[in-house]
């Protein structure tokens, strides 16, 4: 369903938000971890002290690389075994996830039966295609969304290398990702500012009613009907005519944008919210390798003439990556422990190393949604946990497991989940995410506020309440 995504995403606009936790830097540990211990201002339009920085690739391709870099290949076990060993590949698969999934109850499935189920198809197996489906029900049987089988012909998609759909065409429209498990509308996250969207006039905060004539329906989290990406880039259409509305007093209107190329999509942006106090905004789309530095650049920027009052990061609709030198720029101390939740396990302490690179006490908010996944919310989690900042918007998606991928004897993969973060008091987020400390719903028009969306105009409010 997420076809090509992290690909044809890379130019897109018009923005509505898998997961792949990294797993933090260790440090050696105990199986368990001790806790660890106004004026209204005159809002700036953001192109008022705007900067924008973009050093290398960014959004989803940057994503997809950062996934690439993220993958840990664990070679197939001593045991030779022929590529053409259909039987000796699923007994591989088999085994690999019962010596190393997370869980040693495997979710409550019964992990010794499902070998004796599996067994008969393997044996009648006569083709790679067939042992592709076979394991892609296997591992579909432990019921995690992390957990994944990967065949040749998916490692584009999955790892970031290959053909690259990145120079289609598109219409402008960008999902962000994808949506956020709790939006009940498809909404308009960002429009880039040469696109055929821009120039129909389509706005952040717009509401997609139809596509093609398909009236928008949603059939679960994050999901809706007719198929969002059509939008989006066209599925080999030339033009795509979507629906959208502007507002609660607007009439719905027909749109038929054509597909080309795009330029000034939203990524990387940081400016000030206030002035008096000096309150600044730094949005971070993902979690790459040069998320860090990027962070520090912009506080730079926005420290130019005067120190920061306040600080707003928005880890909305951002995939992952590694968070943990993000999070050290601001605090540092234990959050909790990581890793596998079986019988007897080593678990380490999940650590967030000092010294602090800027400051430890500026008021900060975060601002989160269900399709804040991954690093994302360890970010989110450790700064909660640690104290330094207010967490604003909804739950992120809990989507917490760490992922190792294993290499089977046919050169296909099996991504398992191995590793998960427990707080110190000993609760998971998987699943749950982390919670707002301040839960800020959209509603139908919140992000179409002007000059700022209901989250993030939320956490502007708190900050003047923290600020001396």
């Amino acid at each position: 369903m997420r076809k090509n995504w992290l690909f044809a995403l890379l130019i897109l606009g018009l923005a509505l938000s898998a997961c792949n936790a990294a797993a933090p830097t260790p440090e050696p540990a105990s199986p368990t971890a001790p806790p660890e211990p106004s004026a209204t201002p005159t809002p700036l339009p953001p192109t008022a002290t705007a900067t924008a920085t973009k050093s290398g690739p960014t959004g989803p391709l940057a994503t997809a690389m950062a996934l690439q870099n993220q993958v840990t290949l664990s070679a197939p076990t001593a045991q030779v075994i022929a590529a053409d060993d259909y039987v000796g590949i699923f007994e591989q698969a088999w085994r690999i996830v019962k010596e190393n999934y997370v869980r040693d109850n495997y979710n409550g499935v019964d992990w010794d039966a499902v070998y004796e189920e599996y067994l008969p198809r393997a044996e009648a197996i006569q083709t790679d295609e067939e042992l592709d489906k076979l394991l892609t029900d296997l591992i579909r049987e432990l019921g995690d969304d992390h957990s994944r089988y990967v065949p040749k012909n998916r490692f584009g998609n999955e790892f970031g290398v290959g053909e690259s759909s990145g120079g289609s065409p598109v219409t402008g429209i960008d999902f962000h990702y994808w949506p956020a498990r709790e939006d009940e509308y498809l909404y308009v996250w960002y429009v880039c500012e040469v696109s055929p969207a821009a120039q129909a006039g389509i706005q952040r905060g717009d509401v997609i009613l139809a596509i093609n004539g398909q009236e928008v329906r949603r059939v679960g989290p994050g999901e809706f009907e007719p198929a969002y990406w059509r939008a989006a880039y066209g599925y080999g259409d030339a033009t795509v005519t979507v629906t959208v509305q502007s507002g609660p007093t607007e009439e719905p209107r027909d749109v038929e944008l054509a597909l080309s190329g795009v330029a000034g999509c939203d990524d990387w942006r940081w400016y000030l919210v206030s002035e008096s106090p000096r309150i600044g905004y730094i949005r971070v789309p993902n979690f790459d390798g040069n998320a860090a530095s990027l962070i520090m650049e912009a506080l730079r920027d926005l420290e130019a003439d005067a120190p920061l009052e306040g600080l707003i990061v928005d880890v909305r609709h951002n995939p992952g990556g590694n968070s943990d030198d993000a999070m050290s720029i601001f605090a540092e101390g234990t959050i909790g422990t990581m890793g596998p939740l079986r019988e007897d396990a080593t678990r380490t302490i999940y650590r967030i190393r000092g010294p602090v690179e800027w400051n430890d006490s500026t008021p900060m908010a975060v601002l989160t949604d269900g399709a804040s996944h991954s690093a994302a919310e360890y970010f989110a989690i450790g700064l909660q946990v640690l104290g330094r900042a207010t967490i604003v918007g909804e739950n992120t998606a809990g989507n917490t497991e760490g992922i190792n991928s294993f290499n089977l004897a046919n050169g296909t993969v099996i991504r398992l989940a191995i590793t998960t973060i427990l707080l110190p008091d000993g609760s998971s987020i998987e699943g749950v995410g982390v919670t707002p400390d301040i839960r800020v719903p959209l509603g139908m028009w919140g992000l179409a506020q002007r000059p700022y969306d209901v989250q993030l105009q939320a956490a502007i409010d708190h900050l003047l309440t923290q600020i001396p």
